[in-house]
Parts: C-alpha cells; sequence; structure tokens
C-alpha cells in the first residue's frame, strides 16, 4: 500500500440489520455496561467487494438494560486499489461501522429515559487481533 495515496475502497452503504433493546421499569442509579463485539467478513470470490458485519451486544438478556445491534457495511474496490479487501476488512470496514452502532445505542438509551450513556472508544485493532487468537 502507498501511504501517499487513498485505499481505492468505496463504502457503498452501512445498513441497519437488527435492533434489539429492553429495559426493566425499575433500573439501578448506574448501569453496567458489558460489551461484546462479533465480527464477520465476507469477500466476494475476485475480491472485487466486502459485506461486513458487525454486531454489538450490551450486557445479557436478563440484564436491566439490554441491546444488540447489528449493522452491515458494503464495500467495493474501485478503478485504483492501493489496500488489499482483506487488510482494510479487518480494522477499516469495522471502524466505519461502529460510529453507526453508537448512536444507535446511544439514541435507544436516551428516548428509553437511561441517562446520558454513551458508548466508549474502541481499539478495533486490538479486538480483531484477540478474536484471531481464539
Amino acid at each position: 500500500m502507498d501511504i501517499a495515496k487513498q485505499p481505492g475502497i468505496i463504502c457503498n452503504s452501512v445498513i441497519l440489520v437488527e435492533s434489539i433493546f429492553k429495559r426493566e421499569p425499575e433500573i439501578p442509579q448506574h448501569v453496567n455496561m458489558e460489551m461484546q463485539i462479533e465480527i464477520n467478513n465476507s469477500i466476494a470470490h475476485d475480491s472485487s467487494a466486502l459485506s461486513s458485519e458487525v454486531i454489538l451486544t450490551v450486557n445479557k438478556p436478563e440484564s436491566s438494560v439490554y441491546a444488540k445491534v447489528t449493522y452491515v457495511g458494503i464495500f467495493t474496490v474501485n478503478d485504483s486499489p492501493n489496500l488489499d479487501l482483506n487488510e482494510f476488512a479487518d480494522c477499516n470496514a469495522p471502524a466505519i461501522i461502529f460510529p453507526y452502532i453508537r448512536e444507535e445505542i446511544h439514541n435507544r438509551m436516551m428516548k428509553a429515559g437511561i441517562p446520558l450513556m454513551i458508548l466508549p472508544p474502541i481499539n478495533i485493532k486490538a479486538l480483531v487481533d484477540a478474536s484471531k487468537c481464539k
């Protein structure tokens, strides 16, 4: 990859696939957030397109506050590719999708009357590297 050039990959769309949110009528003053992230990538046989699914689960379904959000990003390689699609899939695609997930969770919690809660920044590279070691 030439670091002086753009990656040559286009984000065609970021699609909300699933959004589940549940809260109990009575919730504690402080709500713990235990997050789990799953990333599933699918690259076309000719390496021209990528579908990247990112699933974020906040807490367990039996918790006083529970959320599960799934977004899929669709990416294609343009006429001047400069970054391998596999490399892009590992970190760039989830990093592009995560702000959409953060906004969905934040809006759901705000509408549910839960005190301001913004998902913390996440080191996507460390998360992907850790998942490869499993």
